[in-house]
């Protein structure tokens, strides 16, 4: 079995990083590159009887943006490849959506598995 890309989702706002050295190690061990891919979900607003009450701003999306790139940071530095095994995908859209099409260009894909409650 041949691998050559293994990719991994990190939350951006929280994360072991386990689950990042896992998918490093698996790269490791079959001389893979490694993705870290990561997005923030932007609401849709929320509008009562005319009026929104909650919608994302401007600077709401600047946040999410900030730390997306924070979050490359620490994720290339976990990850601890030399650059060029490394690459960086992030967006801000739903999460589901944008690593479901990210996922087409990986051979295996690491994330964790959340419990039911």
């Amino acid at each position: 079995m041949t691998i050559a890309t293994v990719m991994v989702y990190v939350d951006p706002e929280q994360q072991a990083e386990g689950q990042v050295r896992i998918a490093r190690d698996v790269a490791n061990k079959f001389e893979a590159s490694l993705i870290g891919v990561s997005a923030f979900a932007v609401v849709p607003p929320f509008v009562a009887e005319g009026v929104i009450i909650q919608e994302t701003t401007a600077d709401g999306l600047k946040r999410m943006k900030s730390a997306l790139s924070e979050k490359e940071q620490w994720f290339r530095r976990v990850a601890g490849l030399p650059k060029e095994r490394v690459e960086w995908r992030c967006s801000v859209e739903y999460p589901t959506v944008f690593l479901s099409n990210e996922a087409r260009s990986a051979d295996l894909v690491v994330i964790r598995q959340i419990p039911f409650h």
